[in-house]
């Protein structure tokens, strides 16, 4: 029985080869990619779409490794051209008759070509560097803008004095690194004893260490706690010696960042501004 490629109904073939059809578009058409392997009658077929299969992908093949080669070329680059002129050229310094004034025509061409390459290859070269340049540059300010951003506000937020910012910025910068993180986003982090840890809680210890605690706005009176802040006569409403409930309140309603200051020089931790803040 011969099989025929497509049929208008699965009744016109016997049951057993019923299987060996699919059905698109209202007809049923045989699937060779299945039958093929297994009717026996029509092998040579297989064969030869094998044998098709094999020959399209090494044409594919051979077709990405040119367009690879060539992707660096000028547009109206013809290699082959440029192969003929410098099979030529070399056929024609063989003859001892060669004709010199075709010789120069062939040289000057094949320079032309060779020179066009070389514009080419320097404009790659530029163009990967202006690429990297560009690269590096947002690597940097990435690097700045996470590390001088958290440190300032590290340094503000734990009670570093203003006159201090600048040189205590400097000081810690070096601590800091930037690396991505499992979520694939840059975080700046401080590598201690005891690991990794962010900036913010880098600053808040090294602020109460021997190091920093000198650069921290020191309050009127004994040590961190008294009641100013090493602005003369301010009094702090958050220090045993003139602990006020009322004071407290209206700064932080009128000033925060003031609030925060007094609070972390009265020896509040980092908890308990935050919260007395948000309330």
């Amino acid at each position: 029985m011969t099989l025929r490629a497509v049929i208008e109904k699965l009744e016109e073939v016997p049951e057993a080869l019923k299987a060996e059809y699919i059905e698109k578009d209202g007809k049923f058409y045989l699937d060779l990619d299945n039958s093929l392997n297994v009717h026996t009658a029509i092998a040579p077929l297989a064969t030869a779409l094998a044998t098709v299969k094999r020959e399209k992908k090494t044409i594919q093949d051979k077709l990405t490794a040119l367009e690879t080669k060539t992707a660096g070329l000028p547009d109206d680059f013809d290699p082959a051209k440029y192969a003929d002129t410098v099979a030529e050229l070399e056929a024609l310094k063989t003859d001892p008759n060669r004709d010199k004034d075709t010789e120069a025509k062939l040289q000057k061409e094949r320079e032309r070509y060779e020179q066009r390459l070389r514009d080419a290859e320097a404009k790659r070269v530029a163009d990967l560097k202006a690429k990297d340049t560009e690269i590096n540059e947002r690597d940097t300010l990435i690097h700045e803008t996470l590390v001088d951003g958290g440190l300032t506000e590290a340094l503000v937020k734990h009670g570093v004095a203003s006159q201090f910012m600048g040189a205590t910025r400097a000081l810690l910068r070096g601590a800091v690194k930037v690396q991505k993180g499992d979520d694939g986003k840059r975080h700046a982090v401080v590598t201690t004893d005891l690991g990794d840890v962010d900036i913010d809680h880098f600053v808040e210890n090294w602020s109460k260490s021997d190091d920093g605690k000198h650069f921290v706005v020191q309050g009127k009176g004994s040590g961190s706690h008294g009641s100013g802040n090493g602005r003369g006569s301010e009094i702090n409403p958050w220090v045993k010696e003139s602990f006020n409930l009322t004071e407290q309140g209206r700064i932080i309603k009128s000033d925060k960042d003031k609030a925060r200051r007094l609070m972390k020089t009265a020896g509040r931790t980092s908890h308990e501004i935050d919260s007395a803040l948000a309330s």
